[in-house]
């Protein structure tokens, strides 16, 4: 007896799951996996391949098994040393050095001053001659998982533990906005290849400072309030009482969104619409939370962001545009004062125009990513979330063509040399430009205009701003 079609379609989704696990499975736990390009990159073609398939059927999937799926691709990756990245290393040092009651701004960690507490593991740190670049935020999550454990699997966990809170966070926005029987923007967070490479194995931070920043996406929405007919007290209590919530949530958001600075500083691309959006006290509010995480930090002085000037001024690794921009006005500073720029005009135009604070960092880290004179694949996670809620095929594509960027790693290794040849920066950038590129055009053609998420970012787009009485918030706005 022939099984139905529907049947078929319905089990396809796992079958690809199954693939892509086994794939990025095979890559962490089979040591001859790892090596790139080959065979890693292929697993990792596989992978990807498998995983975008299943996003085409993602409504035929149950929203438990999909959860099911994530959780169980993490625990596999979890206990896994990390192999692709050192990073994790730095920030179980800077939480050591913490431990024992050192300010890790003060002191690179070859900083002779620092030999007396030096681990077995202290050799596995990369650029030790450069103080630590990460924000207070993260420094004190790095010191308080240091007290209970110095070593990188409680790290791991931590991050993990804040995937899951994104996950539900993109789950919970998508459900408001799309409706519940869109499973497409959790199947495409949850099952990322990306993401469970780069936090569950390699164990980067990304997720710490994500979660905070939907989290705050939440709140700005404001509340939902239904129609109908009540009282005129009723409804000029009820309207007082709706507009001090949206007040409330305002300042909470923006306190999210400062907690997420206080991580990394890509949040804070959305201060110039929050003002706008939300006014001064939550904008105020948005800074403070880092600059009060800063204070026990302060006896560092310029210390504080020596790294970060290190960083913006010398690194350089996997660019894009930014190429352009190298080859139209030189090499030095002046590109990256013209990145810099474009993507500043982006946020200031995204403050004028009222954007959203989800649609402005959609926007400014999506610039950011292309114009950077540095791309490595973690970096990408800080756009996946609005990828997966916009469904954005561009977005999703570069989730996985800039893991390719791992292909020089070995050679890096042996010869001290990370090859970064012209074909691979094609490999890993064309797709995601020409994409946006098409999509643009067909998006001025048919209706003047259209943002980088696809046609469902466009609609959200069109009412973005509340009209009359009945206009209800939406998560995305």
């Amino acid at each position: 007896m022939m099984r139905s079609p529907g049947r078929w379609a319905a089990r396809l989704p796992l079958v690809l799951f199954a693939v892509q696990s086994i794939a990025l499975l095979g890559m962490g736990w089979w040591p001859g996996g790892r090596s790139t390009p080959w065979p890693a990159l292929w697993l990792w073609g596989i992978a990807f391949a498998a995983y975008f398939g299943s996003w085409r059927s993602a409504d035929l999937v149950p929203r438990r098994t999909i959860w099911a799926g994530g959780v169980l691709l993490r625990v596999g990756l979890l206990p896994l040393t990390p192999f692709l990245s050192d990073d994790v290393y730095r920030y179980v040092w800077d939480g050591w050095v913490a431990r024992n009651g050192i300010n890790p701004f003060l002191y690179a960690p070859a900083d002779p001053q620092l030999e007396a507490i030096r681990t077995s593991w202290w050799p596995l740190i990369n650029h030790p001659e450069i103080p630590t670049i990460y924000p207070p935020g993260a420094q004190v999550a790095f010191a308080i998982i240091a007290l209970l454990s110095a070593g990188w699997p409680l790290f791991k966990l931590t991050w993990i533990l804040a995937d899951v809170g994104v996950a539900w966070l993109v789950d919970r926005l998508a459900r408001r906005r799309l409706g519940s029987a869109r499973h497409g923007p959790l199947l495409l967070y949850l099952w990322s290849p990306l993401l469970a490479v780069e936090v569950a194995w390699s164990g980067h931070l990304e997720t710490l400072g994500v979660l905070p920043m939907m989290a705050a996406i939440a709140f700005l929405a404001g509340r939902r309030r239904d129609g109908g007919e009540v009282d005129s007290r009723d409804a000029e209590v009820g309207e007082r009482s709706a507009e001090g919530g949206a007040r409330e949530g305002a300042w909470l958001g923006g306190a999210l969104l400062g907690l997420g600075v206080a991580v990394k500083f890509v949040p804070l691309a959305a201060w110039p619409a929050l003002w706008r959006r939300h006014g001064p006290k939550a904008a105020a509010i948005a800074l403070l939370v880092p600059a009060l995480l800063y204070l026990p930090y302060a006896a560092a002085g310029p210390r504080l962001f020596e790294a970060l000037g290190t960083y913006a001024e010398r690194w350089e690794f996997n660019p894009g545009l930014f190429q352009l921009l190298v080859q139209s006005v030189g090499a030095g500073t002046t590109p990256r004062w013209l990145a810099g720029g474009v993507v500043l005009a982006i946020a200031l135009w995204a403050a004028w125009k009222r954007w959203s604070v989800d649609r402005t960092l959609f926007w400014t880290i999506g610039a950011a990513l292309l114009l950077s004179p540095t791309l490595h694949p973690w970096y990408v996670l800080w756009i996946l979330p609005f990828a997966c809620l916009f469904e954005s095929g561009p977005w999703i594509t570069l989730t996985g063509t800039v893991f390719l960027a791992y292909a020089g790693r070995d050679a890096y290794h042996a010869t001290g040399v990370w090859p970064q040849p012209t074909w691979l920066a094609i490999l890993v950038h064309a797709p995601v430009l020409v994409w946006l590129v098409t999509q643009a055009a067909s998006g001025y053609l048919a209706r003047g205009g259209q943002v980088p998420g696809g046609e469902q970012a466009s609609e959200r787009d069109r009412r973005d701003e509340p009209r009359g009485d009945q206009a209800r918030h939406r998560p995305d706005e």
